[in-house]
């Protein structure tokens, strides 16, 4: 990974972090179409001149007007530019998240805007200028690492994930609070403004790959991965959280039970664990780095759904996904029903 990131347009890689990017932001009840608007705009007293320059019809003519009436750019402005820039720059990422996701994913690389223009906000273009506004990014950043929801998870990468039902992109993160690698795996393009159709699925090991019959959860992530590919686009949320959260072979050792004449339930609790130990609060982080902020859930399961709004995710439609039942599966499927309270139709388990 590179130990730098160079910004400066705002539609090239990382341009997300120019002032020039377009990233409304409403101060004192006003709203501005971009940080460099605001900035332009505060060189000056006079009201109507700050209007003028708030409503430019772009950032670089916002700029551009700042040129034209420099005359009249405030005695003290020179004392006050600091201040000005760190104030609107905490607002922009504050107040439009996915930036704020993309800024924190940028880890401990050294953030510089590359211009060649300008050596006191930039680096001058050979490296020479002070790049302050690389360091008051990069200030940002620490601020919003520590805080809920950036703090949740961790971005690591992305690569297309060609696949039997269509081609997804696969992202990586890793959950902060236990060192866990989940996956989010999107499927065609994802508009913020609609409910995005999800699922989230916990890892079976033994269902997933090993196409057991025991259980639904190869069927069901199967299914999801079609009806996301025939809607057009949504999201898997691959969770490393095997046997509902006590791991691989703790699950064995519940399967032998069940063997034995337990029900799923009464095998996790003889080994000491509850019916479900799985946790998504960081789901929330890989949503927002997603930009995604409504969900149609595709799940049967009641606590899937109340934790996920307890997580502050919002849920516009809760889709069943009834999958999978066969001879094997059959009293897993009823006591899903009869002791976790999952909402399936009575014939399905019939």
């Amino acid at each position: 990974m590179i130990d730098e990131i160079q910004f400066y347009e705002p539609n090239d890689d990382f341009g997300f972090l120019s002032n020039f990017a377009l990233a409304p932001i409403n101060i004192a009840g006003v709203k501005w179409p971009s940080s460099e608007h605001f900035y332009q705009a505060q060189k000056f007293s006079d009201p109507q001149l700050q209007d003028v320059i708030r409503n430019a019809p772009t950032p670089d003519e916002a700029f551009r007007l700042s040129r034209e009436y420099a005359q009249f750019i405030k005695l003290d402005w020179l004392d006050e530019r600091d201040n000005v820039m760190r104030d609107i720059v905490l607002e922009k990422f504050s107040q439009n998240p996915s930036y704020a996701y993309q800024l924190v994913a940028t880890g401990e690389q050294i953030l510089t805007e590359h211009s060649h223009k300008d050596a006191y906000w930039g680096d001058g273009g050979d490296g020479s200028g002070r790049n302050e506004l690389g360091k008051i990014l990069m200030a940002v950043r620490n601020d919003l690492a520590q805080q809920t929801p950036y703090n949740l998870v961790s971005y690591v990468d992305s690569a297309k994930l060609p696949t039997k039902f269509g081609t997804f992109q696969m992202n990586g993160f890793t959950e902060k609070a236990t060192g866990k690698e989940h996956l989010a795996l999107v499927y065609g393009k994802i508009d913020p403004n609609e409910p995005v159709l999800i699922r989230l699925h916990s890892e079976c090991l033994t269902g997933d790959a090993l196409f057991s019959a025991r259980c639904d959860c190869g069927f069901q992530l199967a299914k999801a991965m079609q009806n996301i590919v025939a809607k057009g686009s949504g999201v898997i949320l691959y969770l490393r959280q095997e046997g509902r959260g006590i791991g691989l072979l703790n699950k064995i050792r519940a399967y032998h039970l069940q063997d034995d004449g337990a029900d799923t339930v009464e095998a996790n609790e003889r080994l000491g664990f509850a019916a479900d130990m799985r946790d998504y609060t960081f789901c929330k982080g890989m949503l927002g780095h997603l930009n995604i902020n409504t969900v149609n859930l595709m799940t049967n399961n009641p606590r899937k759904v109340n934790a996920l709004l307890r997580a502050g995710i919002n849920i516009a439609e809760r889709v069943p996904l009834q999958e999978g039942n066969n001879p094997y599966n059959a009293d897993y499927l009823k006591t899903k029903a009869s002791k976790l309270g999952h909402m399936f139709e009575s014939d399905f388990i019939n």
